[in-house]
């Protein structure tokens, strides 16, 4: 399975595009893998994680054919993550030809599924081709080769945001973004299914600082780590990498991959690849 961090920044992106804080002056300064765009994320080439503002940056960025993606999960309904207006260009006709697939199926929860149907309009092309389904908590659910599992999210009361397994039959990783340390539920689920995971993806929103809420910072993500092996859910084999990181963590790309890497994790940055 081949992995791909299009945008590795929490909402306000890295450096913020109103902030003259040190660690944004520093990451313009530096730039290269200290600048970071809103979070997203594709398996292969056809599976997107994701779709906010930033997408079309991404394409440009990349040079990817995202005409190749038919399916796109959503964590959630949060703008840093779902921007629905730019999916209605998904359409033969005046925005689009030859195309490489025809159908892309948007997957996330009700409350994605209403800002779907608000904000995607067809001005007058035809874009049918575009869906959006419902996924259930804790029921698999198959799209071509993937088996794709949402899982509860410690992010947000206002919606029942999702976290992922996808697995290709051969491999497995986990999504964890966004979500705090994982409800007993989650844990509940994984440990019951025997779920193992070739590769973590974690919430690393608060990067050096206490984290709190509905986010992880290196503190939660070596507690949930050190927890994934004590149950079995991973092993010495499996690939950790920490992604979605905001300014407020203060620690830059360069400064945080030595830190990171002492606690056995890779750094995300902007169109890094994994393949595993």
């Amino acid at each position: 399975m081949k992995f791909r961090y299009l945008g590795t920044a929490a909402s306000e992106g890295w450096p913020a595009l109103f902030c003259n804080c040190e660690y944004c002056l520093k990451a313009k300064k530096l730039g290269g893998k200290n600048l970071r765009t809103r979070s997203q994320a594709i398996v292969n080439d056809d599976m997107l994680i994701d779709f906010p503002g930033d997408t079309f940056a991404h394409m440009l960025a990349t040079g990817m054919d995202f005409s190749k993606v038919r399916w796109c999960l959503v964590t959630h309904s949060h703008c840093d993550h779902f921007v629905p207006i730019d999916i209605c260009f998904h359409a033969e006709g005046c925005y689009a030809h030859n195309m490489t697939e025809k159908q892309l199926t948007v997957i996330g929860n009700e409350a994605v599924k209403t800002h779907f149907d608000r904000d995607n309009p067809s001005y007058g092309e035809d874009n049918g081709a575009t869906a959006m389904e419902v996924i259930p908590l804790y029921q698999p659910r198959q799209y071509g080769k993937y088996t794709v599992t949402a899982l509860r999210a410690n992010h947000m009361p206002s919606e029942e945001a999702h976290i992922y397994i996808i697995s290709d039959g051969e491999k497995t990783m986990l999504y964890l973004h966004d979500t705090g340390l994982l409800f007993d539920e989650v844990w509940d689920y994984l440990i019951k299914s025997n779920t193992k995971a070739d590769f973590v993806s974690y919430d690393c929103t608060f990067v050096a600082l206490p984290s709190g809420g509905g986010h992880m910072g290196l503190d939660s993500c070596t507690v949930t780590r050190d927890r994934f092996l004590k149950e079995g859910i991973i092993d010495n084999h499996t690939i950790n990498c920490i992604n979605h990181f905001s300014h407020n963590g203060m620690l830059v790309h360069d400064e945080l991959v030595p830190v990171a890497e002492k606690l056995g994790f890779l750094t995300a940055y902007d169109g890094m690849e994994i393949e595993f």
